[in-house]
């Protein structure tokens, strides 16, 4: 175990169910605080899989998880999803407005409404979300401004490790170097794990990049000593495998 890490994975494999192939093999590896890590891989390379059992979407199928050098399952769920926050790239509102989602987080700190309104104001501002939109449900705004409004109601409950499933794809350029400008300053988060295939995006954000194929771990490295062309040109490569997006990991990030 490393003693110096937030987050490890041991040996952890995932399979989609019983008889089917292996979404994740054998993965390893150990995030230090106040890094960013960009997951990057072609389509089917596990990415979300990935993601999803670092707060427990997903269990692994063999292998341990240990966050704060004690094992992942010891950590209530509930507990441990305000620690490790995930949005995902699809985000859903639970059948709220844009100001009750929020609220929510100051709800649940039993806030009344009005404290709750105020506490959401900076968030406002922050994430760049208009005041018109706070009346919206769900269906009157686009992915990306959904997804923007569920990182600002992640980022409300103050996680110690925000995880973000391709958070950059459904906004304008603009949008997403402000985004990813806010989620660099530690003062903010300090601990952020992204999938993201915006190549030209990560160069500048990531601390370090860590490269999955086929469910397997590449390579995991700092960013500086990315070769970003060569990454850029295997994974282009490895997408155009027509024979392995016709099994079971096409449905897979």
């Amino acid at each position: 175990m490393n003693d110096d890490s937030i987050l490890e994975f041991s040996e952890v494999s995932l399979r989609a169910g019983v008889g089917t192939g292996l979404l994740l093999n054998r993965i390893s590896f150990a995030i230090a605080p106040q890094t960013r890590l960009a997951i990057v891989g072609p389509s089917g390379a596990g990415k979300t899989s990935l993601l999803r059992l670092m707060n427990r979407l997903s269990e692994p199928t063999s292998g341990y998880i240990t966050y704060r050098q004690q094992p992942l399952t010891q950590y209530p769920v509930v507990a441990l999803r305000r620690q490790i926050g995930l949005v995902m790239q699809d985000s859903k509102l639970l059948g709220q407005t844009v100001e009750e989602a929020l609220c929510y987080p100051a709800r649940l700190q039993h806030r009344d409404l009005a404290q709750a309104r105020q506490m959401l104001q900076p968030w406002l501002e922050r994430l760049k979300i208009p005041q018109d939109w706070l009346g919206r449900q769900a269906v009157e705004l686009s992915m990306g401004q959904r997804q923007r409004v569920a990182i600002a109601r992640t980022l409300a409950t103050e996680p110690d490790i925000l995880l973000l499933d391709e958070p950059t794809s459904a906004q304008d350029m603009g949008y997403g170097q402000h985004l990813l400008t806010y989620l660099a300053n530690p003062e903010n988060i300090s601990t952020v794990v992204m999938v993201n295939h915006q190549l030209e995006l990560m160069t500048a954000w990531a601390t370090h990049v860590m490269y999955l194929h086929r469910g397997n771990l590449v390579s995991y490295q700092a960013a500086d000593q990315v070769n970003w062309l060569t990454l850029k040109q295997d994974i282009i490569a490895h997408q155009t495998d027509d024979d392995w997006a016709d099994d079971d990991w096409s449905n897979e990030k």
